[in-house]
């Protein structure tokens, strides 16, 4: 169980690694969302690789990494899908939802789940919102006249990967909340899965950064 476990952490914090270095290798090349997009990712290694350090280097609880960087990480979020739908009224909403996650974390903290314990009070409730914004960015991308193949389109790839991996999400993290992993023998095939569709995420993430960094030709 622990070689099988360090396959899906190595393809993990592989295909994140690999994702972020070629984001920056196109963040010239790219809109703005995907600028963010890159962002996003080199900050996610970036807080892994510290709650790595304090697991294994300094052999304590690595949760408060994930308080602080959660509300982060759906902030940014929140400016990705801004530039995406560009609809003045429902930024307004996005950056409202933004405050209200971090005073939600800031509440759970206090009251519910300390540093010491993970934030999945806080992760099921960005994962439900990253669910209905991708829904809404699809309602956006059907809504818009393109020439475009749909599947060369980098906000059709991005909504995809956030819908299906925050779906899921959202079941990881109600099991994790149940304390499934005390049990005498832990269902870890869920958190390998977890991993693994991670992991795809950064894939799919960098897939929609090049489709948006490629040369566009003009019809004429």
């Amino acid at each position: 169980m622990g070689i099988q476990a360090d396959v899906f952490d190595v393809f993990y914090y592989c295909s994140l690694l690999i994702s972020a270095a070629a984001g920056c290798a196109y963040y010239k090349k790219t809109d703005l969302p995907y600028k963010w997009l890159t962002t996003l990712m080199i900050l996610t290694l970036v807080s892994e690789l510290i709650a790595k350090y304090i697991a294994f280097g300094i052999e304590i609880s690595n949760s408060v990494v994930y308080h602080i960087f959660t509300p982060i990480e759906y902030t940014i979020y929140v400016i990705i899908f801004i530039n995406f739908i560009q609809n003045n009224k429902l930024n307004i909403l996005l950056w409202t939802s933004a405050l209200l996650l971090l005073l939600f974390e800031i509440g759970n903290t206090i009251f519910f789940q300390p540093l010491q314990e993970t934030n999945t009070n806080t992760m099921i409730a960005e994962s439900t919102l990253l669910v209905i914004l991708s829904l809404r960015l699809f309602l956006k991308i059907r809504a818009t006249p393109s020439q475009q193949n749909i599947l060369k389109r980098g906000d059709f790839w991005f909504a995809s990967a956030v819908l299906c991996y925050y779906a899921f999400n959202i079941l990881i993290w109600g099991f994790h909340s149940m304390k499934v992993y005390l049990l005498d023998n832990p269902p870890q095939i869920i958190y390998n899965v977890n991993m693994l569709l991670s992991g795809f995420l950064y894939i799919t993430f960098i897939t929609a950064i090049i489709l948006n960094g490629m040369p566009k030709h003009q019809t004429p």
